[in-house]
């Protein structure tokens, strides 16, 4: 696949030399930018928009963008709820990662690229700018490259869809230049996100396909609430005339009927009559009901959930981090999309025209760093027993935490040796100074019991107590304590071998009461016994 789409970057690179000028200032499609657009949510009905819908299915797609944009723009829930969507994508760190031959020249590729991207104006308002695809399918930004030294664009510009037109194969677009089968994409000239938030036909691809519907039915219980305001509260007004009235005679009657539920005022004919009724009766609830299924509807399709939208005053905390986790797996999916399409149709051809790349191993890949730290607390507690029984990289430990790894010669945080306390009635007791890193991890690695400083000192002390010196001094023979461990954390090793250490750190609090502690328990009695009859032995021999 990587070398097929060499062979196209090298087709469109060889379409893309002379043209220095971008497409859309051609003179044939200079004035489509400022092009009209009516209004075509006005009286919109289910039938206009099912036709609406059906031209679009037939390959006319520029009435659907249309109603798409104006939906956004009149509708302030779903373009908060689509806001929330696109610029979810903006709080992701991206990184340009080598391509899969690895070695310094695929570091130095990838390294090179990413400095171009980072140089181009507002690239983060791009990213948004191709997030613009999730709702109506599809986003186009027009490339305008600088033309001294490197390629890189000046300018990444978002072209609205109204735009394009689908060619006759119904899967690629063309730009609108009021010929039917439309102008073909300059090579090099765009970036075309295509954006499938649902499968299938590519007309049908846009969450907006969703949104029209509950957009209409939305605008109707909005309406008749209007409408119903107007009368809520007015008594019903009933006008009498008598029998051989003029038509004109009934005019003036029913004018005089619905001016005066405004004006309080109006004037009939003699002879005519108005009643006042019981006022008008009613409730905002089947308005309200209608508008909220509708919003609710609409964030379900955004976001995959409605608690984080609106929690209707329920505390419903935990369940709301479950609805939240649903929408992150959205954000992952659509941070994979756009991923790839810069991938291909920007970091390649950079890479092509300012490195010269043309092995598909060394090509550099454009991704989002969709991966949450793990909670520190948690992690820093199972590490220390699992780097006992297990090789784990630190670079997967970096990606765990959220901390990045130190660069060459970057100061790095250290902990400090603190001082052991003393009793305060015991006199010339020497406290433990700073120890350096070196001494902490031969310290670590020797696996020796540290020694109680309460009861071991330095000088005159230690030869008061031979006992204690011999106690702190004792050690176990490492076998002793490798069967020990090796029995102790038999089902985390197990668990670990079977289902690795991502299953494994969910499922440190289930395993715990399988450790088989009784060895280590039974050792530590017998030390414990060994040193209270030593200790014993020894004051008796005191006194």
């Amino acid at each position: 696949m990587l070398t097929t789409m060499i062979d196209r970057l090298k087709a469109a690179v060889a379409g893309f030399k002379g043209k220095k000028e971008m497409q859309t200032r051609g003179p044939s499609l200079a004035m489509l930018p400022g092009t009209f657009m009516a209004s075509v949510t006005g009286g919109l009905t289910p039938a206009r928009l099912e036709s609406i819908l059906r031209a679009a299915d037939a390959g006319d797609i520029v009435g659907q963008h249309e109603l798409f944009s104006e939906i956004e723009g009149r509708d302030e829930h779903i373009h908060a709820e689509l806001s929330k969507r696109r610029r979810a994508l903006l709080s992701v760190p991206w990184i340009i990662r080598p391509g899969r031959a690895g070695g310094k020249r695929a570091d130095d590729v990838a390294a090179s690229v990413r400095e171009q991207v980072e140089s181009i104006p507002d690239f983060e308002d791009a990213i948004l700018d191709l997030a613009d695809g999730i709702g109506h399918g599809f986003s186009c930004l027009e490339i305008e490259w600088s033309w001294g030294g490197e390629r890189v664009p000046l300018a990444l510009h978002h072209r609205p869809q109204p735009m394009f037109q689908l060619a006759p194969d119904f899967q690629t677009l063309r730009l609108r230049d009021m010929t039917p089968e439309g102008q073909e994409l300059w090579p090099l000239g765009w970036i075309v996100h295509r954006h499938a938030s649902m499968s299938g036909w590519f007309p049908r691809q846009g969450l907006f396909r969703v949104l029209a519907w509950t957009y209409l039915l939305k605008q109707y219980a909005r309406g008749d609430f209007a409408e119903f305001l107007e009368i809520h509260g007015l008594p019903l007004r009933v006008g009498k005339y008598p029998s051989g009235t003029s038509e004109e005679d009934q005019g003036t009657l029913l004018r005089a009927l619905q001016a005066i539920g405004h004006d309080a005022a109006g004037i009939i004919p003699e002879g005519m009559l108005i009643e006042f009724e019981e006022a008008a009766r009613g409730s905002e609830k089947p308005f309200q009901a209608m508008h909220d299924i509708c919003e609710k509807g609409q964030s379900k399709a955004i976001l995959g959930s409605t608690l984080t939208t609106d929690t209707q005053g329920v505390g419903s905390q935990a369940l709301g981090e479950i609805h939240n986790e649903v929408r992150l797996d959205i954000l992952r999916s659509d941070a994979r999309q756009i991923a790839g399409t810069l991938t291909r149709q920007l970091v390649w051809p950079m890479a092509y025209l300012n490195l010269g790349v043309t092995d598909p191993a060394l090509m550099p890949v454009f991704e989002f760093d969709c991966n949450r730290p793990e909670d520190l607390e948690k992690l820093a507690k199972s590490l220390p027993a699992l780097v006992d029984v297990m090789d784990i990289p630190a670079s997967w430990a970096h990606q765990r935490t959220g901390i990045p790894m130190p660069e060459d010669g970057e100061p790095v945080l250290a902990r400090k040796g603190g001082a052991d306390t003393q009793p305060s009635g015991s006199e010339g007791q020497a406290q433990d100074g700073p120890e350096d890193r070196a001494g902490q991890d031969a310290k670590g690695k020797s696996g020796k019991a540290e020694a109680t400083a309460a009861l071991s000192a330095e000088g005159e002390d230690a030869a008061r107590f031979p006992d204690q010196a011999a106690v702190d001094a004792a050690e176990v023979p490492e076998a002793r304590l490798a069967a020990l461990a090796r029995d102790l954390l038999a089902p985390i090793i197990a668990e670990a071998e079977k289902s690795g250490p991502d299953v494994l750190l969910g499922r440190l609090a289930e395993l715990y009461p399988r450790m088989d502690t009784t060895g280590l328990e039974e050792l530590c009695a017998r030390v414990l016994f060994v040193g209270e009859i030593w200790g014993r032995l020894s004051a008796q021999a005191e006194e």
